[in-house]
């Protein structure tokens, strides 16, 4: 028996990582081959004491099939445990896979989901792990396209009578060795013996092909159900629990931008399945965020035009923490927007800035713009929660300032004015940020008590070059004179520009002309 070879072509190191008892065995005599740390350490035995002799040295009842076993231990204790004996073909006579499990009613109880009686994600979890010791198997990641147009015309027992019809028919088309199981929500994981994506997409295309003909019947009347899947073959990810589960999600995601009830396999050189993963990334980067507070602010300075004495004031900004450092924050900001964090978010700067304002003098930094995204609008106690961060810090509130973009605030405009109209009787400023860059600039500004317009700086770029972008910088600052509002100009990027703002009787410029950002705030 040439052990070591045999060991390799399972991947010694996954195979070793293996938290569950595991062993390869020789599938004509039963004798150990190789043995994991987990098997020696439960059992008391050293790898010498195993490998070369059979398997009937743990077992109270030899047996090489799945099910109860009663296993004796080194000094004599029993355990009666669930094996799990898988065949896998090297290049020479096959081998097998020997697993223990606990298998107390619990256990069993906990791995199974109770709607669609398959296997839930935890189970399935541990299956993976256990396949991917041995390198075999293809990850198909599933998805209902319509699920939530039925939960949501029909009700939650519609939809569930939908996964439970779904759940049958899939169980249908699988073969002996395929693992089925529900994950929650509209997601079904599906884990085939084969490492062959071309045999995947078969079964796959089986599947999305059975579901469609099948559709989805509700008291007497039928609809159309479809579904999309993602493909993941273990030789395609790098040997790792997550990275399969993300790539599989990845081209699951990826039928479904391309218009659903599609299949998409995995590769790693697909720039467009790379973008999605990378989505995904960002996803637990805010998490991370948000739990570890991993982000920096820096400020850049905001500069006074038509008093010299105006010391200004400074705009905050966020800056994540990457692999070379801080970096811009529109990938972090746009996965928050996409998983519903970002009201989260900007309460974490918030509280950050006001903290550090506290300790700053006023000469230093005499008052503080923060941004708010669209999400703070619209959630109702955000106002209350500036209030109180305002008491805890024992900031000036007319040392804070926030800003609001024209697109969110025209968004949500009744939300907007109800908490413009709150941050004011607070005592703080509140700047319209990225004027004239919608279609209904001038008529929503009538609506919104807001003490400063931030202009677009798309225009004030090109002052200097194009007659347009001057006029409407031109007329938005007479505007915001007629109604008593200060105006700042922002990515002023040469001394002509800041010459040209100055005349035309702007309040306030921002650019790296005249400061580039510098660390504030460290975590």
């Amino acid at each position: 028996m040439n052990s070591p070879v045999r060991r390799d072509h399972l991947g010694s190191a996954a195979f070793d990582s293996l938290p569950l008892p595991a062993a390869l065995l020789d599938a004509r005599t039963l004798c150990f081959i190789a043995v994991n740390p987990a098997l020696s350490s439960a059992f008391g035995y050293s790898d010498s004491e195993l490998i070369g002799r059979p398997l009937a040295v743990l077992q109270e009842r030899p047996s090489a099939h799945d099910g109860l076993a009663r296993l004796r231990s080194s000094n004599g204790g029993e355990h009666t445990l669930y094996q799990h004996v898988r065949t896998i073909e090297g290049d020479g006579e096959p081998m097998l896979v020997w697993t223990a499990h606990p298998c107390t009613p619990e256990a069993d109880v906990q791995q199974v989901d109770p709607l669609t009686g398959l296997m839930n994600r935890r189970g399935f979890e541990a299956c993976l792990r256990s396949r991917m010791a041995m390198h075999e198997g293809t990850l198909i990641y599933i998805e209902v396209d319509q699920f939530k147009l039925v939960n949501d015309a029909y009700g939650r027992e519609a939809g569930n009578d939908l996964l439970l019809q779904l759940a049958r028919l899939l169980q249908s088309l699988l073969r002996d060795g395929d693992e089925l199981a529900y994950l929650g929500g509209d997601e079904f994981g599906l884990l085939l013996k084969y490492s062959d994506t071309e045999r995947g997409w078969q079964v796959a295309e089986r599947l999305r092909f059975q579901v469609a003909a099948q559709g989805f019947e509700w008291r007497g009347r039928s609809y159309g159900v479809t579904v999309s899947m993602g493909i993941a073959a273990f030789s395609e990810t790098a040997q790792d629990f997550t990275e399969l589960l993300a790539a599989a999600d990845a081209a699951c995601r990826t039928a479904k931008q391309h218009g659903r009830n599609r299949i998409e396999i995995y590769r790693a050189d697909d720039g467009e399945l790379q973008r999605v993963r990378g989505e995904q990334s960002w996803g637990a980067r805010v998490l991370e965020v948000l739990e570890g507070g991993r982000f920096a602010l820096f400020r850049q300075r905001v500069v006074a035009l038509q008093a010299p004495a105006d010391p200004g004031h400074y705009e905050v900004l966020l800056r994540p923490q990457g692999a070379l450092g801080w970096t811009l924050p529109g990938e972090l900001v746009l996965a928050a927007e996409r998983y519903g964090l970002m009201a989260q978010l900007d309460r974490r700067i918030v509280l950050r800035a006001l903290r550090w304002l506290s300790q700053t003098p006023a000469e230093l930094m005499p008052s503080a713009a923060v941004n708010l995204s669209g999400s703070s609008l619209t959630e109702g106690g955000f106002a209350a929660f500036i209030a109180r961060a305002i008491e805890e810090t024992g900031v000036n509130p007319e040392r804070l300032r926030f800003e609001i973009t024209e697109t969110a605030a025209i968004a949500n405009i009744q939300r907007a004015i109800v908490l413009i109209n709150a941050l004011r009787e607070l005592g703080c400023h509140v700047a319209l940020d990225d004027f004239g860059s919608g279609m209904s600039s001038f008529t929503y500004l009538k609506s919104l008590a807001v003490d400063t317009i931030k202009i677009d700086g798309s225009f004030v770029r090109g002052i200097t070059k194009d007659a347009t972008d001057a006029a409407m910088v031109e007329a938005i600052t007479r505007l915001a004179r007629l109604r008593g509002l200060t105006t700042i100009a922002e990515w002023v990027e040469d001394e002509p520009t800041l010459a040209s703002l100055r005349d035309m009787g702007v309040d306030y410029a921002q650019g790296f002309y005249l400061h580039r950002p510098e660390l504030w705030s460290l975590p």
